[in-house]
């Protein structure tokens, strides 16, 4: 009877594990999905103020917190790896700030891009329904237009260097898959263009319209927060269908 019971032990141990694995595999599966991820303030990875100094003065431009938003769709070739893309808006927040001798200034502005990201996503399985996601990728970032700022201190402008730029994107996150409700995604990302996206022109009234300039690179680290919509593998749609 002991024996009995160990085989019949076994044998349920890997009916559970070939069931979840089937249930939970991404082969064949093309879902699409939505995603959050805030953008927040750093200097890891370039991401920091960028500045320009001229006779004693300073133009610092400050990244600030901002966020990406947009919908994402993934291909599953196999059980461990997918290609992820879709559409994004993306909006930078800054703080141009100005420094002379007892003198200090400041005013915010933003800057508004779009992006087509395609990424590779490899998969680690952590549980029966918990997986860790590796990427890497490009993205393909649009510019719609240059950008103006200014008072009576100063006048500044963000002259795009393209209006299409790629990046480069990496990113590390957790999910969790559910049988119904869809999967649920948290992580982080990296992004960084190959070049800067926009040169900053300063005009600073205080030291008579001197031109402070300074390149933007335009990097940023992001909590990615993401939901994708739970859908069968192509080939049982596709039996479903003949039938």
């Amino acid at each position: 009877m002991y024996v009995l019971k160990g085989r019949n032990v076994i044998v349920l141990t890997l009916l559970v594990w070939l069931i979840s694995h089937s249930l939970f595999a991404q082969k064949g599966i093309i879902t699409a999905g939505f995603q959050f991820k805030p953008i927040f303030n750093n200097d890891f990875f370039g991401a920091g103020a960028q500045s320009a100094v001229k006779g004693g003065a300073e133009v610092i431009v400050k990244p600030n917190s901002g966020y990406c938003a947009g919908m994402v769709i993934r291909r599953g070739f196999s059980n461990r790896i997918s290609l992820e893309t879709g559409i994004n808006y993306v909006r930078r927040n800054y703080t141009l700030q100005l420094i002379d001798t007892n003198y200090s200034h400041q005013k915010d502005f933003k800057f508004i891009g779009y992006e087509i990201p395609v990424s590779l996503l490899i998969y680690i399985r952590l549980g029966q329904k918990m997986f860790m996601d590796a990427s890497l990728g490009n993205s393909f970032d649009f510019y719609p237009s240059d950008i103006y700022t200014g008072d009576d201190e100063f006048e500044s402008e963000g002259l795009r260097k393209s209006w299409i730029k790629p990046a480069l994107m990496a990113n590390l996150g957790a999910e969790y898959r559910t049988e119904k409700i869809g999967y649920f995604y948290l992580g982080f990302s990296y992004h960084r263009p190959y070049s800067f996206i926009f040169r900053s022109r300063t005009l600073f009234s205080n030291k008579n319209y001197q031109i402070f300039q300074t390149d933007i690179s335009g990097n940023y680290l992001t909590i990615d927060i993401r939901y994708f919509f739970n859908e069968e593998p192509l080939n049982k749609q596709k039996k479903k269908h003949d039938e």
